[in-house]
């Protein structure tokens, strides 16, 4: 296929989003102490990624907001450590965004992947349903804002992914048509399924081999296997 553009997700497929959240929520847990309250870092880390996973599916059907969001995943988190104190979650909340985008793990070959894509004269892309602000950092201080001519995120349209305007605005955005992109992400359900249902072909990044009733166009399990597709 005659593919120009490829419209990359960030989180967990680039960006290492476990590896750094992990680290950063390990910071905040040292910081304020917070084994006076839980068993144990583990199940602070696993209670946080499920309310942050909830929250983040609610944020998708517009039904939280995002100051609402960075402040209640830590409000529901805390309280079941038994901690009632908006006011700490907003602390902690902020500290968890300062140290977040600052962390720069990225998933594996995914530099020199990108350095092959621009050496083939491929034009780069970000598609996003994170946050524009925090994105650009994650970008910058891993290195790979270089890479990309521009990033598209929903905050700034108002829509999410899998939704098929924010595909449609981003490829009429560069004056594209569709059959010349490709869109390469690791969430099944928003990347891939939003990409189908544009009509625009996927690449999906599945290193955990999970399963799917959607057809992608290509799978792979790890981002250096797009020099074989590109």
């Amino acid at each position: 296929m005659n593919y120009k553009y490829l419209f990359f997700d960030l989180d967990r497929t680039l960006w290492d989003y476990d590896a750094n959240s992990s680290s950063a929520l390990s910071m905040v847990y040292d910081e304020f102490k917070l084994d006076r309250h839980f068993s144990s870092r583990e199940d602070f880390l696993k209670i946080y990624n499920r309310n942050n996973d909830i929250l983040w599916e609610d944020y998708r059907n517009g039904k939280v907001m995002k100051e609402d969001l960075r402040i209640k995943r830590f409000e529901d988190t805390l309280q079941a450590g038994e901690i009632y104190n908006r006011a700490f979650s907003e602390e902690i909340g902020e500290r968890y965004m300062y140290i977040t985008p600052r962390l720069n793990t990225l998933t594996p070959h995914a530099v020199e992947t990108l350095e092959y894509l621009t050496r083939q004269n491929y034009r780069l892309y970000i598609l996003t349903n994170g946050f524009l602000e925090t994105q650009k950092k994650k970008m910058t201080h891993s290195s790979i804002d270089n890479y990309f001519i521009r990033i598209f995120s929903s905050e700034e349209l108002g829509v999410n992914k899998p939704r098929r305007e924010i595909f449609h605005w981003a490829v009429s955005s560069i004056h594209a048509r569709k059959k010349e992109c490709l869109m390469i992400g690791d969430d099944a359900d928003v990347d891939i399924r939003g990409a189908i249902n544009y009509g625009m072909d996927n690449v999906w990044f599945n290193p955990g081999k999970v399963r799917t009733e959607l057809r992608p166009t290509y799978i792979i399990q790890d981002i250096g296997e797009l020099t074989s597709i590109l």
